[in-house]
């Protein structure tokens, strides 16, 4: 069931959601066993300059989709639309959240309303990694 309805206002925080990064989700395996990268390698994300392993991009998204999902439900599935910018990497043990809040709200047809909510994923060090905008639709009332 979507938390997100016609009535929801301007401001509302969207509910967090959480994910635990790790060197698993991000290891490369191929008939010849795993190969090492700047995602699961110290030595090879020093050679890229980086101090530790980062996590592969699409673990750290992930979560946006999923408090979308929360979100809106079928106006997420049928109607969802995003535009995101990747900021920064993130650790591969981070403990990531996605949070955001809504924007605005916008009349789409006769009978639905597109919620535009502002979303990003924080690292628990504070740090934003991803930042940006999704919207789902949701039904109107009809009075």
């Amino acid at each position: 069931m979507a938390i997100i309805t016609e009535d929801t206002p301007i401001g509302f925080e969207l509910p967090p959601v959480e994910r635990q990064l790790s060197v698993e989700l991000n290891t490369v395996k191929t008939d010849n066993g795993d190969i090492p990268t700047l995602h699961t390698d110290p030595e090879a994300a020093a050679r890229e300059g980086l101090d530790r392993p980062i996590a592969i991009g699409s673990r750290i998204f992930g979560v946006i989709p999923r408090m979308m999902m929360n979100c809106f439900g079928e106006g997420w599935i049928v109607g969802g639309k995003g535009s995101i910018v990747t900021r920064r990497s993130a650790a591969v043990d981070a403990l990531i959240t996605a949070k955001g809040f809504v924007k605005e709200k916008i009349p789409e047809g006769d009978d639905q309303i597109r919620v535009v909510c502002e979303v990003w994923v924080e690292t628990d060090e504070g740090e934003k990694s991803i930042v940006g905008t999704c919207s789902g639709l949701v039904p109107k009332s009809h009075q």
